[in-house]
């Protein structure tokens, strides 16, 4: 015999709906977040054109000066922060000594070449040019100092490529957080995700100073095409650019993610759980909000700069380089790149 038994009188804790996100205009969305947060990372798809024009809006915005007044980079070698702080305070600066602050980084192969990444610090010095000294942007450089004059052997590298996320974090620990101030970090997205095998810049800031740092990634859509289609109707009537968040706990998160859903499809060497564990970085949902720049199949590579292509000494020693890090020499010059490509091939 079954007996059921009526509580009566119990009161249950309620379950909260999700929560519904907010869609702004993307540079107010990100002037919120720092009323919250001092540091707002903007994760960046390498070459993505909408996201490298984007900067140049933001930073152009009056408000960024104002209440935010500093931005660490990726793509700057730390060595080379005299020569930058010269270049953006307006000074004449040859370029073949201002070329060193993103082609001397040491994570880049062969070296910075996307012209909207270069393009920052042309920026930087216009909007500082219209501003009194002690109101203009600083710029921190990222990458940890290095000399490639010294630099011989694959072993004489290493040691500082291991410092690539530790260094911005001591950087923004000491001129940022300690002064009270605010940045902005912009760095490719894989720094801001979240791994549970390895440290990066975002695990090693929430340990630090937890709570610091709001996390923004790119939105990119899906590779899958079953996937697409069950999320594309929440993107309707968004515009570009915008932010949208939170994205954990929301409406958004259970259509974002599903089994077997991700930005890219599948490389045939990578084991199933290593892709399903990426999915959730490379769509954003690790995230606290999502930077949509329009639908996927909108999404294009920017120019690439033609130093590389046009300067030879600069490119033979872009190739010792590239030999050195890898074992492999540059491939032949391709002006096809120079071209918009699809980000997102099909």
């Amino acid at each position: 015999m079954i007996t059921f038994v009526v509580l009566t009188g119990l009161s249950l804790p309620a379950v909260s709906a999700p929560a519904q996100p907010t869609i702004s205009p993307a540079t107010d969305g990100i002037f919120v977040a720092f009323k919250t947060h001092p540091l707002v990372g903007l994760g960046e798809l390498h070459g993505l054109a909408q996201e490298l024009d984007f900067y140049v809006t933001l930073l152009r915005d009056p408000r960024f000066a104002a209440e935010v007044g500093n931005i660490v980079v990726e793509v700057g070698d730390a060595a080379q922060q005299a020569v930058i702080d010269r270049y953006v305070n307006g000074e004449e600066v040859p370029y073949a000594e201002l070329r060193k602050v993103w082609s001397d980084t040491v994570g880049w192969y062969p070296t910075v070449t996307f012209a909207g990444s270069i393009n920052i610090y042309s920026t930087i010095r216009e909007v500082n040019a219209k501003l009194p000294p002690d109101k203009r942007i600083k710029v921190w450089l990222g990458e940890p100092p290095i000399d490639w004059t010294a630099i011989k052997t694959r072993e004489d590298f290493t040691p500082l490529e291991k410092q690539r996320d530790s260094y911005p974090v001591e950087l923004v620990a000491r001129e940022i957080l300690a002064k009270s101030k605010k940045a902005l970090m912009i760095y490719g997205a894989g720094h801001f995700g979240i791994y549970p095998d390895f440290s990066n810049l975002r695990s090693l800031l929430d340990t630090s100073h937890p709570g610091a740092l709001f996390v923004i990634s790119p939105y990119t859509g899906y590779a899958q095409a079953d996937c697409a289609a069950r999320f594309e109707p929440h993107i309707k009537g968004w515009t570009a650019p915008s932010l949208v968040g939170p994205i954990k706990g929301s409406t958004l998160e259970a259509d974002i993610w599903r089994k077997g859903c991700n930005a890219f499809t599948k490389p045939p060497e990578l084991k199933d759980e290593a892709f399903e564990a990426s999915g959730r970085n490379n769509l954003g949902l690790t995230s606290d909000a999502l930077l949509y720049l329009g639908p996927r199949q909108s999404l294009v590579y920017g120019p690439r700069d033609l130093d590389i292509l046009l300067d030879l000494d600069y490119r033979a020693e872009m190739n010792r380089r590239m030999i050195l890090r890898t074992g492999q020499p540059l491939g032949p010059p391709n002006t096809a790149r120079n071209v918009p490509q699809p980000f997102f091939p099909d």
